[in-house]
């Protein structure tokens, strides 16, 4: 069985794949930025020098001195751009330390937590040894066990009488006359009629033979009344004698300081809790950055846009028309290499769009596949799937549905699907379904048989009026709305909470 601290862990390394690719992507988007400033500023120079030789010379000094100006002011919107890219960069790098160590801290705080957990276990064996060797409890269980028997028995009578009465009413509800009759409460203390209504139903009474059927359909109805008020007693009872017994647990775990290691446990819960949500919040500062980033490298932030802005202005001047209209028409030799080059930019130019777009587009499904695996994490983390008794009953299911994750071919929804099915809470030495809680053969008290840990954490049917107080094994509660999640209750096989207050079964 996969632990949950391992099972943590893969999931870490898969963040960091994904995160890694997130940043290849990065600077893929930088280099072919990069490229088109580039392609886009000699694109200028190229232009610049066919102007000064096939242009007359007012026209050429004019352009020369527009496109002088244009490289002067995009220059500097680069440099102010590369001032910003070093910002953030050094903004990232100093995100990913704080991630890094925040990791670092966390393990040593789960340490922690752990020692306690394994503390607290380790005293309920030593408490539900003790018990077991204790007459007046194994006296108290019996009864408790009795109790409890007899409260099943009358749920079962009470839910027997109410199938009969549902069958057997079903004669005197589809006869109009004596429902008739019935509905106005004819024959008892509650009917209401003068007296020619008293001798009209007087009559039909007698056609039908009413009264008989009356005493026996009210005799019908009152049965499963009569087996409810005393299933409710016999069920206050079993309550009761729950009770007692589940004190003398409490009691036991009282005297060797088990309330105390749960607080101690409740507090390091609490502190972890409040560093995964640095963490988280800072992990969601690197994405906002990772994004910022990835717009400076395909070119979408506000300097490349206003250095395009103003080559585009450049590009506009009247005398260009010239210089295209040289460049399909001129057979010269003087300049043809410009020519041809310039030629080649251009095309150049579509391709590098056609492949900013794309790439943005791989970036951005990666950034929005990174957040997708952080919310897989943070569930796992809030639903306190680390804990040293979670495990996960198929390892590979794991590592594989995170694999596939990785190579896209399954959602973040799939990986927690598969992380919610695989997981399971481990007996780690206190018997999870001790004493309250079980209630099983008597012969596990004194010493008897021993509990299959799948049996104990399949869901029971649910008992009526049953006032138990958790579990006397100590799987941990689900953290509630932490982190901006809100989450759905375990199921039966990975729910309970809180304490060996309320037991099971030996």
């Amino acid at each position: 069985m996969l632990s949950g601290r391992k099972a943590l862990q893969s999931i870490d390394q898969s963040l960091h794949v994904v995160r890694n690719e997130a940043v290849r992507l990065d600077k893929q988007l930088s280099q072919l930025s990069g490229q088109l400033a580039m392609t886009q500023r000699h694109r200028l120079s190229l232009l610049n020098q066919i102007a000064k030789v096939r242009l007359s010379e007012i026209e050429s000094g004019e352009l020369q001195s527009e496109f002088n100006s244009t490289d002067a002011q995009v220059t500097q919107l680069l440099q102010q751009r590369d001032q910003a890219m070093q910002a953030l960069n050094s903004e990232i790098d100093k995100l990913n330390l704080s991630i890094a160590n925040g990791d670092a801290e966390r393990i040593a705080l789960s340490d922690q937590c752990d020692e306690v957990s394994s503390q607290i276990d380790d005293t309920e064996v030593k408490v539900q040894a003790e018990l077991k060797l204790n007459q007046a409890y194994i006296d108290q269980y019996q009864a408790t066990q009795l109790a409890e028997s007899i409260s099943e028995e009358a749920e079962r009578k009470v839910e027997q009488a109410n199938a009969d009465m549902a069958e057997k009413a079903k004669p005197y509800e589809s006869d109009t006359l004596f429902m008739y009759l019935w509905q106005r409460g004819f024959g008892t203390t509650e009917y209401k009629g003068g007296l020619l209504s008293r001798a009209m139903d007087g009559w039909v009474a007698r056609v039908i033979k009413y009264e008989p059927a009356r005493v026996n359909f009210w005799n019908l109805q009152e049965i499963p009344k009569r087996l409810t008020e005393h299933a409710d007693r016999v069920a206050d009872e079993a309550d009761a004698q729950m009770l007692v017994l589940q004190q003398m647990e409490a009691d036991a775990l009282q005297a060797q300081n088990v309330p105390e290691l749960e607080k101690k446990l409740e507090q390091l819960r609490s502190e972890l809790d409040q560093h995964d949500d640095k963490i988280e919040a800072t992990e969601e500062e690197l994405n906002d950055a990772l994004s910022k980033r990835a717009d400076f490298n395909s070119g979408s932030d506000t300097y490349i846009q206003q250095c395009l802005s103003r080559i585009a202005s450049a590009l506009e001047h009247k005398t260009l028309g010239a210089i295209h209209q040289y460049v399909r028409q001129t057979h010269s030799p003087v300049d043809d290499r410009a020519v041809v080059e310039l030629q080649e930019l251009e095309d150049s130019l579509e391709s590098f769009n056609g492949d900013m777009s794309g790439l943005k587009k791989l970036h951005n499904g990666q950034i929005s596949r990174l957040r997708e695996l952080e919310s897989v994490r943070q569930r796992f983390k809030n639903s306190r799937f680390d804990d040293i008794r979670s495990g996960f009953t198929n390892g590979a299911m794991i590592s594989s549905v995170l694999n596939q994750f990785i190579q896209g071919l399954v959602s973040g929804a799939d990986v927690w699907g598969a992380i919610k099915r695989n997981q399971r809470y481990r007996n780690t030495g206190a018997a999870p379904d001790f004493g309250s809680g079980g209630l099983g053969d008597i012969a596990d008290v004194l010493g008897g048989g021993g509990i299959d840990i799948g049996d104990i954490l399949r869901p029971r049917a649910p008992r009526r009026r049953r006032q138990r107080r958790g579990s006397s094994w100590h799987i941990p509660k689900p953290r509630r709305g932490g982190g901006g999640f809100q989450f759905p209750r375990s199921s039966g096989r990975t729910g309970g909470g809180g304490g060996f207050k309320t037991g099971g079964g030996f």
